[in-house]
């Protein structure tokens, strides 16, 4: 796929765009940021900053083939309340290219806080304005719409790049006060930025569309949070709650639509282990775009050169000390100063340091009245140069291969926190798959032997009865309490209620509107059993069709479902069910009957 990210840098931007080149997809970003590093340097992918004008914008899509279109709102998610709506212009533009321009998926990264209870702020206000916007599209120019509305994103970054998570560690950091308009029980999501770029790929990769809540599913309440957000600083939070506006209830949070399209799950939760990688982002050193001569950290090499200077300053007046203390007449200073520097930074500074002590050596002996000359006649006199190159080169390569070998170490480090990172998510995949296949084994537990229990229970059956003990099979299979059993009219146009569950006795839904009837008729009428995947209104969730000497006799339908009832397995059972129920009536209406009158008394 050729994917297009359009709109500022933000985190979830970043960390999507790497996901997509890392599983072999190309990459375009629009920005009009200009000089903003968007993503890993590793990775390679085309980048157009500046304004963009709509036959630009259009122009670049044809050029790229670009499949998908991902606008990233940033700070308008997690900015300030006040924060200006900065991209809709490039938002209108850009939806204006695309009525030219068909695309897979059009996405657009919208926050969980406009389900949030109480009046919108500016800022929430124009991201509501940017769905609408797009929404219209969707209506009118049938534009593949996927909106997303993310809970709070947090993730290796600057805190600075983090958003509402961000600005709250650095305020705890510097122990600033926090000032929250909500109370300490409500309730927030936060979602680690790897989890949901993986979340956003495997929606583009089965292009859904319409409205989901992008959140772990485990909300947490904001005195949770901060909590999580005080141990990843090391210093206690002031947090100052005002309780103005209140956020939504954490039954709320639910990630099961997006969880039983995708099979995503995420990996990371803030209480958990969450909290660690802001941890590290707390540790991390501030990146400064621009700053000024007197605030730019010194090269590391003039840095050394510095200190080192300072230190042959202190070995200089030590020298001088040394003359009238006797205990120091018998210590070599020189020496232990090209020690040190050897073995604090390296060899090339120990190098330096041999110069600096040999120049100072020879001054020494300049200033005792010794001929200089007479050093490159006597042999003997080399023994302290020798001595100085020998220590500064030997200490020098140890303290070298020493930092090598750190380095190495911390390399191999690095690799095995990334191959732990890769197996925690292999196992935590792992035990979901587990979980997953231990429901289904428990839900699919009706063997054989159960059928020819049924079978059974039918047989001993007197026919009155065979309707009504329908729906006691039927809320066995499906462990659903809401089963509904109709018998139709003899010109198959209405139908009646002929047995139902004890929770439906007073609430059972009846099938009075031809049309509905008709429409329910008409699918079962291409298939056995009618599976409501769809949420159409006025329907049930299951229904199958009861056949009797070649005419529709009745429909079986069950009401308030679990997702999970909606697979194969259980339309194949129903109708299975169903069959073995056909087979009774035609029995019961073979038998003898006193009072053919009666006949549809005996079904009943």
């Amino acid at each position: 796929m050729n994917v297009l990210f359009a709109g500022p840098w933000d985190l979830v931007g970043k960390a999507t765009a790497e996901y997509f080149l890392q599983e072999g997809n190309d990459v375009c970003w629009l920005t009009q940021e200009s000089k903003r590093t968007l993503w890993d340097q590793k990775f390679k992918g085309a980048i157009f900053r500046g304004q963009l004008e709509t036959c630009q914008i259009l122009s670049f899509l044809r050029a790229h083939h670009i499949d998908v279109v991902i606008v990233l709102t940033s700070g308008l998610r997690e900015g300030s309340d006040f924060f200006p709506d900065e991209a809709s212009p490039q938002l209108e533009k850009l939806l204006a290219a695309l009525r030219e321009y068909p695309v897979r998926s059009f996405v657009y990264l919208s926050s969980v806080e406009l389900s949030w209870e109480g009046p919108l702020t500016l800022r929430q206000a124009a991201l509501a304005s940017g769905e609408l916007r797009c929404q219209a599209c969707q209506d009118y120019d049938g534009l593949p719409l996927l909106i997303l509305r993310l809970g709070y994103i947090y993730g290796q970054a600057a805190p600075e790049d983090m958003g509402v998570t961000g600005a709250a560690l650095q305020a705890i950091c510097q122990q600033r006060p926090i000032q929250c308009v909500y109370g300490p029980e409500d309730h927030i999501d936060a979602l680690s930025a790897s989890d949901a770029a993986e979340a956003i790929y495997r929606m583009v990769f089965h292009t859904l569309t319409g409205c989901y809540l992008l959140v772990t599913g485990h909300p947490i309440s904001l005195q949770t949070y901060y909590q999580c957000l005080e141990r990843a600083a090391g210093h206690p939070a002031l947090i100052q709650w005002t309780g103005e506006r209140h956020t939504m209830e954490a039954s709320r949070y639910s990630a099961e639509p997006l969880k039983a399209a995708t099979g995503w799950m995420p990996f990371t939760l803030l209480e958990e282990d969450g909290w660690q990688l802001l941890q590290e982002a707390a540790d991390m050193p501030r990146p400064q775009i621009k700053a000024s001569a007197k605030q730019r950290r010194p090269h590391p090499a003039l840095r050394s050169t510095v200190e080192m200077l300072m230190l042959f300053g202190i070995t200089v007046l030590l020298l001088r000390f040394s003359k009238d203390v006797s205990d120091l007449k018998y210590v070599d200073i020189r020496l232990m100063f090209v020690a040190l520097v050897a073995s604090c930074y390296g060899s090339s500074m120990g190098l330096a340091a041999v110069a600096l002590a040999s120049l100072s050596y020879l001054y020494s002996l300049a200033a005792s009245y010794v001929d200089i000359s007479y050093l490159l006649y006597s042999v003997d006199t080399w023994v302290p140069f020798v001595i100085y190159a020998v220590t500064g080169s030997v200490l020098g390569y140890l303290t070298g291969r020493r930092r090598d070998e750190s380095e190495e170490l911390r390399r191999q480090n690095r690799l095995l926190a990334e191959k732990f990172d890769q197996l925690q998510a292999v196992q935590g995949e792992t035990l979901e798959i587990k979980a997953q296949l231990q429901q289904r084994i428990a839900a699919e537990q009706h063997s054989f032997t159960d059928l020819y229990r049924i079978v059974q229970e039918l047989d001993r059956l007197d026919p009155p009865q065979i309707l009504q003990h329908t729906v006691g099979i039927m809320e066995d299979l499906l462990q659903c309490s809401h089963v509904v059993v109709y018998r139709m009219d003899p010109d198959g146009c209405g139908a009646a209620l002929a047995a139902c569950s004890a929770s439906m006795q007073n609430r059972a839904p009846t099938l009075p509107d031809r049309k509905k009837l008709a429409a329910l008729c008409a699918d079962l009428a291409r298939q056995p059993v009618f599976a409501n995947t769809d949420l159409i209104p006025g329907r049930p969730d299951l229904a199958a069709a009861i056949h009797c000497e070649d005419r529709l006799y009745g429909i079986v339908a069950a009401y308030e479902l679990d997702p999970d009832r909606f697979t194969t397995y259980y339309r194949d059972l129903i109708k299975v069910v169903v069959g073995i129920i056909e087979r009774d009536l035609v029995r019961a209406l073979d038998l003898p009957r006193p009072q053919a009158a009666c006949a549809g008394e005996v079904i009943l």
